[in-house]
């Protein structure tokens, strides 16, 4: 017998097949779609994020950049004062040394002539000293309004990046993404307001000038060795002016020539005040010798042409008398008593009468001399004992992040439902989007880091002295950019958006 004719079976289980392979196919492009829009999407919110936190790195460095600025521009101050006082003092000098008591003594005592001074005699020292008084007052106004505008300028430069933080961040993920967006009314509304909060309380505007501790880390880093030179510190040059010679028979009448020297001993400094809003200088300079004679004066006579000698003073800030002898307790110990001046054997004669009488003369910033207002820093300043060392990223500043929570419309992802239209109702395979969207978060934070030798971040020429951790600060402009996990509470508030 034939067999039953067997061929329209096969088309049932080939319609079954095709329908379930359909699915299949719509469920794996659906996932593939979704999975590559969110990777896409995650890449997008990377970007964003990482830009938000290379911005806040930015403030940081702005403010550290003109926190030098500021440091630098206070010590050309102290640089000016120093100078008005060293050449009016040099002036003086100059003038004693053309008055009879040394022409006479400088003719009659040393048999070697002419003395070391007398190529000096033809210098315009009361020129340069005169024109110098009358064009520092003006440098130093600029300077100080020079330091005001940097103070400005970091508060104004730290407000902009809180202010346009998010939206540089909605630029930066747009132009990776063009169908992504911040969810400002949803997420970032809430979360920014903590987060705005947070970096304001990070980094804070200190007073420069008071008493706190942050006032006088801003005026140890001014005064310091690192940042002054000797000039600053301890004038304690001496002057080329002087003779060393034998005497003449007429210095040593009836007795033998052995020795005759005189000289110039010069001493001076410049100190901050002790209120930190003045800059006081002294100068000071007295000539003196003696004539060594055998026989009849065995033990010779001193020379004191110069009588008390003379001084040189300057101050940037109020007027008035010096009224301190070390200033801030931050200035380094060979510029108190300016420069040893006052304690100085041979210039403490002069340098006392300018002290307790003369005092400094006319100020050349009366209003604001000194330090200026402020300055930005850490908003909790370790103390002067803290040596960190190893540190992460995250405890050496990065405790502050940025989150953006970055969405795409359902109605932008090539899905199914999208290809096929109203095809795909036949075959569904349904896009479960929370609100009709799909959303990704991305974290980054600012974070300071200058490691040991060959640790962590190290740079070549980076590492510190003394090879230890450097603590965050906006002096050192060392400030970064990463991406970090995201906080739990944006997780949280993400989860609760609509």
């Amino acid at each position: 017998m034939r067999p039953t004719a067997q061929g329209g079976q096969a088309m049932l289980f080939t319609l079954l097949f095709a329908g379930v392979t359909a699915l299949i196919c719509l469920v794996l492009y659906n996932s593939g779609m979704l999975a590559n829009t969110r990777t896409q999407l995650q890449n997008a919110a990377d970007a964003g994020a990482y830009s938000g936190g290379v911005l806040l790195a930015r403030d940081h460095n702005f403010s550290a950049y003109t926190n030098r600025a500021m440091v630098a521009n206070q010590v050309s101050v102290a640089q000016l004062v120093s100078m008005k006082s060293y050449t009016q003092d040099a002036a003086a000098t100059h003038n004693r040394l053309r008055g009879t008591a040394h022409q006479i003594q400088s003719n009659i005592v040393p048999l070697v002539k002419p003395p070391t001074w007398n190529f000096a005699l033809n210098l315009p020292m009361q020129a340069l000293a005169s024109t110098y008084a009358s064009s520092a007052p003006g440098a130093v106004v600029t300077l100080d309004r020079l330091i005001r505008l940097f103070e400005g300028a970091q508060h104004m430069h730290h407000n902009a990046t809180a202010l346009n933080i998010v939206l540089t961040a909605n630029d930066v993920v747009k132009r990776n993404d063009r169908h992504a967006s911040i969810s400002l009314m949803t997420f970032q509304t809430g979360y920014f307001v903590h987060q705005v909060e947070a970096w304001r309380n990070f980094t804070a505007q200190h007073n420069a000038n008071g008493t706190s501790a942050a006032a006088d880390r801003f005026a140890n880093v001014v005064v310091s060795k690192d940042s002054t030179d000797q000039f600053i510190r301890d004038r304690g040059s001496v002057l080329p002016a002087a003779w060393i010679s034998t005497p003449t028979p007429a210095a040593c009448p009836a007795s033998i020539p052995v020795l005759t020297v005189y000289g110039f001993d010069h001493d001076g400094g410049t100190l901050l005040s002790n209120d930190k809003k003045r800059w006081l200088a002294l100068d000071a300079t007295l000539g003196a010798g003696f004539v060594a004679c055998d026989a009849v004066i065995p033990y010779g006579y001193p020379l004191l042409a110069d009588g008390a000698g003379g001084s040189g003073g300057a101050v940037a800030g109020a007027n008035g008398r010096y009224a301190t002898q070390t200033g801030f307790s931050g200035n380094p110990s060979e510029a108190k008593r300016y420069g040893g001046a006052l304690t100085n054997p041979l210039t403490a004669i002069p340098a006392n009468r300018r002290y307790n009488t003369t005092g400094p003369g006319n100020s050349l910033d009366s209003p604001t001399g000194g330090l200026q207002n402020y300055y930005r820093d850490m908003a909790k300043i370790s103390g002067s004992g803290a040596t960190p060392a190893n540190q992460s990223a995250a405890q050496n500043g990065g405790q502050v992040p940025f989150t953006i929570e970055v969405y795409r419309d359902a109605d932008t992802i090539r899905t199914s439902a999208r290809v096929l239209s109203n095809a795909a109702a036949t075959v569904s395979a349904p896009e479960t989007l929370k609100g009709n969207k799909m959303r990704v978060l991305s974290s980054a934070h600012a974070y300071f880091y200058r490691s040991k030798v060959n640790t962590g971040f190290t740079k070549t020429g980076w590492a510190r002295a003394d090879n230890k951790t450097e603590m965050a600060n906006l002096f050192n402009p060392y400030w970064q950019a990463a991406l970090v996990d995201n906080p739990d509470e944006a997780y949280a508030l993400s989860i609760g958006s609509p």
